[in-house]
C-alpha cells in the first residue's frame, strides 16, 4: 500500500506528511507537490526544495494544457498542444477568466489533475490511499469533514489525518519535530501556498504589498498581458477589479469606503499569528 500526500509548502501538509511518515513508513510514503502554475512565492518553492532534501523527497509533478479538459484529445481539436506545461497566465488566456472564489478551477487543473497523472503513469497495478491537510476548524463547510471517506476522482480512500487538530497544534508539532517551516508564516501570511490566492483577505494582500510586492507586480503584468482581471470585485457595486484599486480596498473598513492607515507604512519584522516570533 502506497500512501500519498498533497504536498503544498503549508503546514497543514506538512503536518499531515509528518503523520503518515509516521504510521506507515518513509518507503511507502509519497509526497506530490502541485506547482501551481507559477504562482507561487519563490519563498515557497525554496522551502520545499529544502524540506525535500532534509525531512522526505518531495515529487513536483507539472499541469499540463490537456489538463483543462476531461476529455482526451480535446486540447488538440482546439489547436493547443495538450502535452505542453500549463501556466496559472495560460489557464487565464485559454479559460479567458481568472479563477474565483464561486469558480475556484484552479485547484482541480493545476493541483489535483496532474498529481491524478502521475499516479496513473506510477502506481499501476498497486494498492494507494490520499491523505490531505484539512482541518475542521477551517471553515464551517470543513466542520463536519469525516476521517476518511472515499474519494471518486482518485478512486481510492482519501484520509484527512489531520481534520481534529488546530493550526497552532500543527506549528508546535513541526517545532518539536525540529522542522523549518515556511518563511512566509512569519512575515503574517495566512495562506502560502498561492500568491496571492484570488481568496486572499485584506490583510494578506496588505502583507503581499509591503512583503513581497513582486508578487503584486507580476499580477499586474498578468493582467496587463491577458487582459483580464485577476481578482472579482471585492464589494457589490464598487469598480474595483485591477490589482492596484484591490490593493486600495485592502486598506479600507468594511464596505470598501473608509481608509484605515496610509497604503505604505511599517511592518515588524516578525507578526506571525501563531507565536511562531517567540
Amino acid at each position: 500500500m502506497r500512501h500519498i500526500v498533497g504536498f503544498s509548502g503549508g503546514i497543514d501538509s506538512q503536518e499531515a506528511a509528518a503523520r503518515v511518515i509516521a504510521q506507515f513508513g518513509a518507503e511507502d510514503t509519497i509526497l506530490l507537490n502541485s506547482n501551481a502554475g507559477g504562482n507561487e512565492d519563490p519563498l515557497t518553492i525554496d522551502f520545499i526544495e529544502r524540506y525535500s532534501a532534509t525531512v522526505h523527497p518531495v515529487i513536483t509533478v507539472q499541469a499540463l494544457v490537456k489538463d483543462l479538459w476531461v476529455t482526451d484529445g480535446y486540447a488538440e481539436k482546439r489547436g493547443f498542444d495538450g502535452e505542453a506545461p500549463l501556466s496559472f497566465l495560460d489557464m487565464i488566456h485559454i479559460k479567458k477568466r481568472p479563477p474565483s472564489r464561486k469558480a475556484q478551477f484552479c485547484t482541480s487543473i493545476l493541483k489535483l489533475a496532474p498529481q491524478k497523472r502521475w499516479i496513473e503513469a506510477n502506481l499501476q497495478g498497486e494498492d494507494y490511499e490520499r491523505y490531505t491537510g484539512v482541518r475542521r476548524d477551517e471553515s464551517a463547510a470543513r466542520a463536519h469533514y469525516p476521517d476518511r471517506e472515499w474519494d471518486t476522482y482518485f478512486d481510492c480512500y482519501v484520509n484527512h489525518i489531520i481534520a481534529g487538530l488546530t493550526k497552532d497544534e500543527c506549528f508546535a508539532n513541526a517545532k518539536a519535530r525540529g522542522e523549518e517551516i515556511n518563511p512566509l508564516y512569519r512575515m503574517g501570511f495566512g495562506r502560502v501556498g498561492c500568491a496571492p490566492c484570488i481568496n486572499s483577505g485584506k490583510e494578506d494582500i496588505i502583507n503581499w504589498v509591503i512583503r513581497r510586492p513582486a508578487m503584486i507586480d507580476k499580477i499586474r503584468d498578468w493582467e496587463r498581458i491577458s487582459e483580464h482581471t485577476y481578482f472579482a470585485p471585492m464589494v457589490p457595486g464598487l469598480p474595483m477589479n485591477n490589482i492596484d484599486q484591490v490593493v486600495e480596498w485592502a486598506h479600507t473598513a468594511r464596505g470598501g469606503r473608509q481608509q484605515l492607515f496610509p497604503i505604505w507604512h511599517e511592518r515588524e519584522p516578525c507578526e506571525s499569528k501563531y507565536g511562531l516570533c517567540e
